[in-house]
């Protein structure tokens, strides 16, 4: 209300004192010309009088539409129900410029899907002679150095595949989306068991002594994929070509919450790069040693804890490790 006051004193302003100049020049001009034989007040009142109407027949008329004017902002239908020539050109410029940027953002949206569809139909692509490479090397001898490699290799690509499909997916979480009470020990394990070439392959092995179920609050598919995220970088960070390193996990209860502890003896994460990890594309400092970092996988994970209503807590000190701690509804 205020501002609009404003916005109406300021817009009258020099309106009134061209007004008002002329009001005195006119009566100025009679009192010379008269000697002041001729009586002024009366008409000056008569004009002040009329000046006051019309003042106020602008103000609502002002009044009106200005009051109206921020919800056109976000309804370009809002009927703002002009009352000047220039008030319907406002109405008029605001609905081609809402007219405008729609069109152009289906256009932009358009060309996202269909970027999306495509990179997503490319990826499922890749993966098909990637899974051909799999059953390949699962025929060949086992023992063979050479093989083991390129298995890590193969499987480095499909992680990197899978990861790009779900950075896509987060786009539509709410139709993928499933909330159910699931046993996050059961989970743990399956995850871990999915990694077990990786854990080999890297001299990483787990320790996980729950045997206990717990059940939680969350969706069964994402929270395996967010795991299963934490568990390759704790691997991944750990293989320093030294001694073998181990990789703890621990559940455990805290009043209705249910904290999930994956504690790893890697390289650890500068505290300067602590606050950047969930950023999209950010590899810091132990980026540059391990090559094949891509910077999303974090923020995926942070993404994800968002949406399910989990939360994610990093704490780390370089050269000693990375405590991650992910805490869940615990199921009443």
């Amino acid at each position: 209300m205020k501002k609009i006051i404003t916005g109406f004193l300021k817009d009258h302003l020099l309106f009134t004192a061209i007004y008002l100049c002329g009001c005195f020049f006119i009566i100025l001009f009679y009192i010379l010309l008269t000697k002041g034989e001729v009586e002024t007040l009366y008409p000056v009142l008569i004009s002040v009088f009329v000046y006051l109407i019309y003042l106020v027949i602008a103000w609502f008329r002002y009044y009106k539409f200005n009051r109206r004017l921020p919800n056109a902002v976000k309804n370009k239908d809002y009927e703002l129900s002009p009352s000047t020539c220039e008030q319907a050109l406002s109405q008029q410029t605001i609905n081609g410029i809402h007219q405008y940027y729609t069109e152009l953002i289906e256009e932009t949206r358009s060309n996202i899907v269909d970027k999306d569809r495509f990179i997503s139909e490319w990826v499922h692509n890749m993966k098909t002679p990637v899974s051909v490479i799999s059953l390949i090397l699962q025929k060949e001898q086992v023992g063979s150095d050479d093989l083991a490699n390129i298995k890590e290799e193969n499987e480095k690509l499909l992680n990197c595949l899978e990861q790009i499909l779900n950075l896509y997916r987060l786009n539509e979480f709410s139709k993928d989306y499933i909330p159910e009470a699931a046993d996050l020990t059961e989970c743990v394990r399956e995850v871990i068991n999915s990694k077990k070439n990786q854990f080999i392959y890297h001299k990483v092995y787990p320790k996980f002594d729950v045997s206990e179920p717990v059940t939680v609050l969350t969706d069964v598919k994402w929270n395996k994929m967010m795991i299963g995220q934490f568990v390759s970088n704790a691997v991944k960070y750990s293989d320093t070509a030294e001694k073998p390193k181990d990789v703890w996990f621990k559940i455990e209860r805290q009043g209705g919450n249910v904290l999930l502890t994956i504690r790893d003896e890697g390289m650890g994460i500068p505290e300067y790069d602590l606050d950047r990890i969930f950023d999209p594309f950010f590899t810091g400092e132990n980026g540059r040693i391990i090559k094949n970092s891509s910077g999303i996988g974090l923020f995926i994970c942070a993404e994800i804890a968002k949406k399910l209503g989990h939360k994610i807590d990093i704490q780390s000190k370089q050269g000693e490790g990375t405590t991650i701690t992910v805490t869940y509804l615990a199921k009443l």
